[in-house]
């Protein structure tokens, strides 16, 4: 019997009765931990407010400004229902993000019981103690819905469901276009029978791009592609060569302990027949096909969690086929590290100064006037769409600031970046040091923000 179907033949492996009675308290404990870090972390990342605008523009009935942005819809389509009911949106995104973590320890634990008895429980909890899953979801970044589609979509994919394969993928791309790498990953591991998951999956691309044409923003479902593509602001964008260089590092800050138990299955496992087993094959590919993607972009730690119901599922089968005292140590040491990294991922406590200048300049902004600059945050609190999600050269920050209706421009002053001090330069004909109240000056003084206002007319 074909490899690609065999494995749709077999029996589906219950969970083992000591995995039932500990998911729920883990995916209990796992909603926690991100309601904790959260609690640490004072504002989102600067993707972050990007996507909570987008979900306020959506939950608002803004339809044109929502798909304005170059970021996928699907992380803010999945927060604009709590928003529109009166959320927060800081916390709806926090709460769906929880809930998306804790409701994949389920199918992560299915999968990696049926390449391994026992594996089950050792993956979820390798996912749960990821060290960065918890400050991601605490900071609005979307990984958390992706990867609940991914590891439903890969189970999905190992029952040979191919049309399920299809329709989360379809959905994970909405969220990262990483979403298409699922199905890619089962026809290169020689699954043939996976070709029926790209028509869903690009059924979804297609349903993606017509709704931005119908939003008035033309037929681009990719649109942070073309962005990316424009930007020169990132040494070492598509140096292919000289980022696989840099994968090492950010793989271990992205997985610790855990993402090097995967090397144990370099050498493919095999089923009694000789045929190769096709789950270890088809998360192993996807594990190649995510560090290619990285490496024709930049490299950064984050961008590899993309790929963490992958390393985890593997991982815990290595630690399932190790002898008891060598699994006991390696996995107390994979989740003590884990958990330490994530207690210790605390973001810059004076961030919360960001959210304060904003909230504070959008009380002083004259009917019709904006504010710019180098600062993000400070911009969405003050009310105005976050700006592009790029780093700006002290040129092109003058340039934002030309326009008569910027009354207030706010730069970094520690900035590792030398845009910022050059920035004040160029526009000291045109605007002034705005004084602060004091507590407010203190603040910004020790986060390294300062603000510029327009001169009046003489």
């Amino acid at each position: 019997m074909p490899s690609n179907s065999a494995h749709s033949l077999t029996p589906r492996p219950p969970l083992p009765p000591l995995a039932r009675r500990v998911l729920p308290w883990l995916a209990a404990l796992l909603g926690l931990g991100v309601v904790l870090q959260a609690l640490r972390t004072p504002l989102p990342a600067e993707d972050g407010v990007s996507y909570l605008w987008i979900a306020q523009q959506f939950a608002a009935g803004e339809w044109h400004a929502a798909w304005s942005s170059v970021f996928p819809p699907g992380y803010p389509l999945l927060c604009a229902p709590g928003i529109a009911l009166g959320g927060d949106p800081e916390w709806v995104g926090i709460g769906l993000s929880a809930l998306c973590l804790a409701a994949a320890l389920w199918p992560i634990a299915r999968l990696a019981e049926r390449l391994a008895p026992g594996a089950g429980l050792l993956a979820a909890l390798l996912f749960a103690t990821s060290p960065l899953l918890t400050r991601l979801a605490a900071e609005n970044f979307s990984e958390a819905p992706f990867l609940l589609a991914g590891a439903l979509g890969l189970l999905a994919g190992l029952r040979a469901q191919w049309w399920r394969l299809g329709i989360w993928a379809g959905v994970a791309f909405w969220i990262r276009p990483e979403g298409l790498l699922l199905p890619a990953a089962f026809v290169l591991a020689r699954q043939w029978g996976a070709w029926r998951a790209f028509l869903p999956a690009l059924a979804g691309v297609l349903l993606l791009g017509i709704a931005r044409w119908t939003a008035g923003h033309g037929f681009d479902p990719l649109p942070i592609h073309g962005f990316h593509e424009q930007r020169d602001d990132l040494p070492g964008r598509g140096e292919v060569l000289l980022n696989l260089l840099a994968v090492p590092a950010a793989w271990l800050e992205a997985f610790l302990l855990a993402g090097l138990l995967p090397l144990g299955l370099l050498r493919s496992l095999r089923q009694r027949d000789g045929a190769r087993a096709p789950g270890p094959a088809v998360l192993g590919w996807g594990i190649a096909l995510q560090i290619a993607v990285v490496c024709t972009f930049v490299v950064r730690r984050r961008f590899f969690v993309s790929a963490v119901v992958q390393v985890t599922v593997l991982a815990a089968v290595v630690l399932a086929r190790l002898p008891r005292t060598w699994r006991i140590v390696l996995l107390a040491l994979a989740l003590a590290f884990g958990v330490g990294a994530a207690l210790q991922a605390s973001p810059d406590p004076l961030r919360g100064a960001d959210r304060e200048l904003g909230l504070w300049l959008a009380t002083q902004l004259q009917p019709g006037r904006t504010v710019t600059g180098d600062a993000t945050r400070v911009v969405y609190y003050a009310g105005l769409p976050p700006l592009p999600p790029r780093h700006f050269t002290a040129e092109q920050l003058a340039a934002m600031a030309a326009p008569p209706e910027v009354q207030f421009v706010v730069l970094r002053g520690k900035s590792q970046r030398p845009a910022s001090q050059e920035a004040q330069r160029l526009l000291e004909r045109d605007f002034e040091p705005l004084g602060l109240p004091a507590p407010l000056a203190d603040r910004m003084a020790r986060r390294g923000l300062f603000v510029l206002a327009r001169r009046s007319p003489r």
